[in-house]
């Protein structure tokens, strides 16, 4: 979680369980990209359009049923991960 964003210590993910933002965790994949629901704000904040989906050269980034959010939790997020 601390990893390009300013979280430092405890962090409770959209599940309930907290980590240590420090720890790393091992890849879902090791050929697969994979977005991260925990950190993705969908560029709100940053940028008029997500950057996964800008930069994906074949258009695989679809979103997820199961984490789906208002911009306004999205924006919460982004000042939550960036202080």
């Amino acid at each position: 979680m601390a990893d390009g964003t300013t979280v430092r210590g405890d962090y409770t993910l959209m599940d309930g369980s907290t980590i240590d933002a420090s720890q790393r965790n091992a890849p879902l994949s090791p050929t697969l990209y994979y977005i991260v629901a925990d950190k993705c704000t969908e560029c709100q904040g940053f940028h008029e359009d997500p950057q996964c989906a800008v930069a994906c050269p074949i258009d695989c980034c679809i979103p997820d049923e199961m984490y789906q959010e208002s911009i306004e939790e999205l924006l919460v997020k982004k000042d939550k991960l960036h202080l």
